[in-house]
């Protein structure tokens, strides 16, 4: 029984604790961001609390209830917590309505200052005269740069092309005068392989001769001094 209240008695105090924080709104974002840090911490000490909470339960006889409870107050825990955050998200969404609310009613009123208006707000005729001159101008000024812009692009573009050709070309013609100076080179050097070559060859040739030359002999003295012996005696 003592654990049981003992435990009430945290979940009473999680619960008051919950709802004071929950009654206080952040009025900048300074406080927006720190009430997210606060809302990361409660977090982290709901899931703690529910942990330490059901191993108490765990002591208990009725272990289902126990667990039941201390559940249920982590899921009020979270809920709660989970309100203060849309509360957080929704007040900076209208905030930067706001701002943008305010951004357009200040181009606005510049655009009226530069731009004064008769009685129905309508813009004075000199004033719409000039803006569609000024219009005018700019759009035959772009129209006129353009295919200056478009040449020089193509210019460019052109000399690039010829510039990869001739370094291409470049590369390729330094890869084939170095492939024929090595052809040049094994040419020049291929008689006096061949030479080395065909002596080794011929060397070779003439010892394997003299060796059978050698052995033939042998075996002919051998068969002589065969057929020189006598024949054994009979007993």
């Amino acid at each position: 029984m003592p654990r049981l209240n003992t435990l009430s008695l945290l979940l009473l105090l999680a619960a008051s604790g919950f709802a004071h924080a929950a009654s206080d709104k952040p009025a900048n974002a300074k406080e927006r961001t720190q009430a997210r840090a606060q809302i990361t911490l409660e977090r982290k000490d709901s899931e703690a609390r529910l942990a330490n909470n059901e191993k108490i339960c765990y002591q208990h006889f009725a272990v289902t209830d126990c667990l039941q409870k201390v559940r249920r107050q982590y899921n009020t825990e979270e809920r709660a917590l989970r309100q203060r955050e849309l509360a957080i998200n929704a007040q900076e969404r209208e905030e930067k309505t706001a701002n943008q609310r305010a951004s357009r009613a200040s181009k606005q009123n510049d655009f009226e200052r530069k731009h004064p208006t008769l009685d129905g707000g309508a813009l004075n005729q000199p004033d719409l005269e000039q803006r569609q001159k000024e219009h005018d101008e700019q759009a035959a000024q772009r129209s006129s740069h353009a295919p200056k812009r478009n040449a020089e692009s193509m210019a460019e573009q052109q000399q690039r092309r010829e510039q990869d050709a001739a370094h291409r070309a470049s590369s390729q013609a330094g890869k084939l005068d170095s492939k024929q100076r090595a052809q040049q080179r094994q040419n020049a050097e291929r008689p006096d392989n061949i030479s080395a070559a065909q002596e080794e060859y011929d060397a070779k040739q003439e010892a394997a001769r003299h060796k059978q030359e050698a052995h033939e002999k042998r075996m002919k003295e051998l068969e002589g001094k065969r057929k020189a012996a006598p024949l054994p005696v009979p007993q």
